[in-house]
């Protein structure tokens, strides 16, 4: 698989997340396994999650799409948000080793942030398709003067 067509792959799930986050707050929470303990706090709770699981996926899952134009071009941008899923996987792994295992949800969570991350890098890091043309010197041509 190529750098864009990992890209695109990568940034639309990232964007059907955010979207989801912004749409359906109480279900993401659902997912997640959290729950609003006050109902006097529902609308901050709610908000917090339109905030943090929508509005921010869907930015970056916009600027992942972006980047798919020419990924080449956009290393420094895919390699971070790769490294933004990496550090959410490394907190959540810190968070093994302090608090215990998570659950089968907790341990989805971090194979799914390892290959979304993962993939990010590959795609940064792969090489253009199209390298740059080089002028070979011809023999012969004359010197310039």
């Amino acid at each position: 698989m190529n750098a864009r067509v990992t890209t695109i792959i990568v940034g639309v799930i990232i964007l059907g997340l955010g979207l989801a986050g912004l749409l359906y707050p109480s279900r993401i929470m659902g997912l997640l396994g959290y729950a609003i303990l006050s109902p006097s706090q529902s609308a901050a709770v709610l908000g917090e999650v339109r905030a943090t699981y929508g509005g921010l996926f869907v930015v970056m899952g916009v600027y992942t799409l972006l980047a798919a134009v020419d990924p080449v071009a956009h290393r420094a941008r895919l390699l971070f948000i790769g490294l933004l899923w990496l550090g959410a996987c490394a907190g959540r792994l810190l968070g093994v080793s302090i608090d215990g295992g998570p659950g089968l949800p907790g341990w989805f969570a971090v194979v799914f942030e390892l290959i979304i991350g993962g993939a990010l890098l590959v795609a940064a890091l792969m090489p253009s398709a199209t390298a740059p043309a080089v002028a070979a010197p011809n023999p012969t041509a004359p010197a310039p003067s």
